[in-house]
């Protein structure tokens, strides 16, 4: 629950709870969780800044891929200063960790979208140095032994930065070594009998069930709900590929049946999608409830591009579509209109 406040609300809060901490009352671990709750409510001119926040984050993402994935510029300047693999990976090092610790010090004087913003920053000094010691060893080509050094590292330090975006990015390189890994094991592109999407189904299932003991570990607990819903995501997103292409290991293989005989993974994804839509609803879990309606929708306008494009008017499809979003649209903003009056009236009773 966020608590939003003025400015001087906002002090006396922040100073309530340094007391609670300085007299043992609650952790340094709780109080950066309640600290995280209290809100002030954002200007135009705030919320404009965290518009150019984004947008420079997405130039520093495109510079990154420009400047350090480019092999032929890499080597030109390699070769121009005559470095080593080695000399750059400690420089890069060395940035990185004066980067993190300088942060850290800074961070009760950074507002939270500025600082995800800085950890990713910090992120791209980690990769770079991790790419750089791989190419000194030659470790990980063959079995994606960069992928999983980049994941320890990753998670690691969102974990001791209490940073939500390097989480997320570790959830991410977790699941390219898994897939990298999962295709070096791989017979005729099936690894235990699965092909990509039902793996990757798999793998979605292990990080939202994953989520569910985040909670206990004290550690990790900051980040169990974000772990949840990038579980959800990718679970659903590779079912929704499963309903599309079975468990074939081949495009020609997938082409040379019909559509009906992978009917049965639809069924399988409409099952998941509606459950997850009625857990949602039964235990006023908005992300379960939304990825659910997605999954319905995702699953109903696939099957319809299969089995009724080439034979239904494509201006009735549209209007249908265009209806159901709306009738969507209307009862989510029902239902958040709905939960802070319920909230309100609880607080009157009690």
């Amino acid at each position: 629950m966020k608590i939003k406040a003025d400015n001087n609300d906002y002090k006396l809060l922040h100073q309530t709870i340094d007391e609670w901490v300085r007299n043992g009352n609650i952790s340094p671990e709780k109080a950066a969780e309640l600290k995280a709750t209290i809100q002030i409510p954002k200007t135009l001119g705030q919320q404009v800044a965290q518009y150019f926040f984004v947008i420079a984050l997405s130039c520093i993402l495109l510079a990154f891929g420009a400047i350090f994935i480019d092999d032929k510029f890499l080597e030109k300047l390699k070769q121009y200063f005559s470095l080593t693999n080695l000399f750059i990976a400690i420089l890069f090092t060395l940035l990185f960790v004066t980067w993190f610790v300088l942060l850290k010090k800074k961070r009760q004087h950074i507002s939270t979208l500025p600082y995800e913003i800085y950890t990713v920053i910090g992120s791209l000094l980690l990769v770079t140095a991790i790419t750089y010691y791989c190419k000194e060893i030659g470790f990980g080509e063959k079995h994606s032994g960069f992928l999983a050094a980049c994941s320890v590292c990753i998670l690691l330090l969102s974990v001791w930065m209490r940073s939500y975006a390097m989480w997320v990015a570790g959830i991410l390189a977790v699941m390219g070594w898994f897939g990298a890994f999962s295709t070096w094991l791989s017979n005729e592109d099936l690894f235990l009998g699965m092909n990509y999407p039902v793996r990757f189904a798999l793998f979605g299932a292990i990080v939202t069930a994953f989520a569910w003991m985040q909670q206990r570990i004290q550690p990790l607990h900051f980040s169990h709900r974000i772990t949840y819903i990038t579980g959800l995501i990718i679970l659903f997103t590779a079912l929704w590929g499963v309903s599309v292409f079975g468990n074939y290991n081949s495009l020609e293989k997938w082409a040379a049946v019909r559509q009906t005989q992978v009917i049965v993974y639809a069924i399988l994804f409409v099952v998941a999608g509606f459950a997850t839509f009625l857990a949602g609803i039964k235990y006023r879990d908005n992300a379960a409830r939304d990825v659910g309606i997605i999954a319905l929708l995702a699953n109903l306008y696939t099957r319809y591009f299969e089995y009724f494009w080439d034979n239904t008017n494509k201006g009735l499809f549209f209007l249908i579509l265009a209806v159901s979003f709306w009738f969507i649209g209307k009862r989510l903003e029902r239902w958040k209109t709905k939960q802070p009056a319920e909230a309100e009236n609880a607080t009157e009773i009690s």
